[in-house]
């Protein structure tokens, strides 16, 4: 009831849909709200759907799914009141949403990082939804989380509620390692799995095929079942590169994160602005990304490189091209403002070492002490 309209308007930016739905999206958040009680915990629901639906014996705790879904509705609902102008709204239901965020961590986040019952889901919700606001902790958390992991030598538990958010919370905590290695598994359970199995879609059960060829439970095993193809948005976000900053990518980010022995990666999207698009490659250290950027909006391009002075466009130096405009280093990679039209960047280790000294000390002069 909120996550759809909401969807809907980040990648449209067309404030219709939730003027259309504003009241019922209140209403059924109101009965979220009801539920919860005043210690902001919500249970969740009981039904044909409980728990992380078709998990691998990792269950999570039922309110676990039910407070976190309940923070992040909050959270949608702050932006939708905002997007319509019901500024009252919108800060109540930004400050509920910290609320229950905090009242998550007390609740089920031990001070070593355990989330309660120790779940995969647990782990990749409380970390992918921002569930935990402590760096420390969040630290500790992500410890547990990978620790979990390795139990099944990275391969995952999750079922529909978990999976969408496990790749991304990995990301989080910066290791796009494990999550190139969870993606790209072929034995069972993984995704590659199904596809050496001979699946051209995705399936309803990690078991629906047994690895000795025996089919899973048959009362409900559906072979063409979207939920588990969640990670294609990891994939989008991070092999292309390609994600919204503002609705409708009037502001997007351009930041291909490669790993997993990938040599290249390409992405495109048809916003209603036109095709935003990237294509990348890799070879003995030099990187190479073109981007597509469409008419009328900006883009954040986010290439890895040590410092900005290593970063080309167009085959010159790129914090100095026409049209790009450096605004910071973030987390190895050289961010670059660009407006609508195609770029062409690269990493040239050649220049990057031969001037790496003198740009960082130029970096720490701008930059202030």
């Amino acid at each position: 009831m909120i996550t759809v309209p909401y969807s809907v308007w980040r990648s449209y930016d067309d404030t219709r849909i939730l003027r259309e739905n504003y009241p019922a999206m209140q209403k059924f958040f109101q009965f979220v709200r009801d539920s919860a009680g005043p210690d902001l915990l919500e249970p969740g629901r009981t039904t044909f759907f409980t728990n992380d639906w078709l998990h691998l014996d990792d269950p999570t705790e039922q309110g676990i799914l039910g407070t976190a879904y309940y923070a992040e509705n909050a959270r949608m609902m702050a932006e939708t009141a905002k997007a319509l102008g019901d500024d009252a709204a919108a800060s109540e239901y930004s400050k509920l949403s910290a609320d229950i965020r905090a009242a998550f961590t007390k609740a089920y986040v031990a001070a070593d990082g355990t989330v309660k019952r120790n779940s995969q889901t647990g782990y990749a919700m409380a970390l992918g939804m921002d569930l935990v606001s402590d760096p420390a902790l969040i630290e500790k958390v992500g410890e547990k989380f990978v620790a979990k992991l390795a139990l099944t030598d990275y391969h995952l538990r999750t079922g529909f509620i978990g999976t969408p958010l496990l790749l991304p919370a990995l990301s989080k905590i910066g290791r796009d390692d494990l999550a190139y290695r969870m993606l790209l598994h072929k034995d069972y359970p993984s995704w590659g799995y199904e596809v050496v199995t001979g699946a051209t879609t995705v399936w309803e059960r990690w078991n629906s095929i047994m690895p000795d060829g025996s089919f899973g439970p048959v009362d409900m095993n559906s072979f063409n079942h979207y939920a588990y193809g969640a990670v294609g948005d990891w994939m989008f976000q991070n092999i292309g590169g390609l994600s919204a900053i503002e609705p409708g990518y009037k502001r997007s980010r351009i930041a291909p994160v490669p790993g997993g022995n990938l040599t290249e990666g390409s992405g495109s999207l048809k916003t209603v602005y036109g095709l935003l698009s990237s294509r990348w490659s890799t070879h003995n250290g030099a990187f190479d990304l073109k981007v597509t950027v469409p008419v009328n909006t900006v883009a954040e391009v986010h290439v890895p490189a040590k410092t900005r002075w290593a970063v080309t466009e167009g085959g010159r130096p790129a914090h100095s091209a026409k049209g790009v405009r450096f605004l910071r280093t973030e987390n190895g990679a050289a961010v670059f403002e660009v407006g609508s039209g195609s770029y062409s960047f690269g990493v040239d280790t050649v220049l990057g070492e031969s001037k790496e000294a003198a740009g960082e000390l130029i970096d720490r002069v701008d930059e202030g002490p």
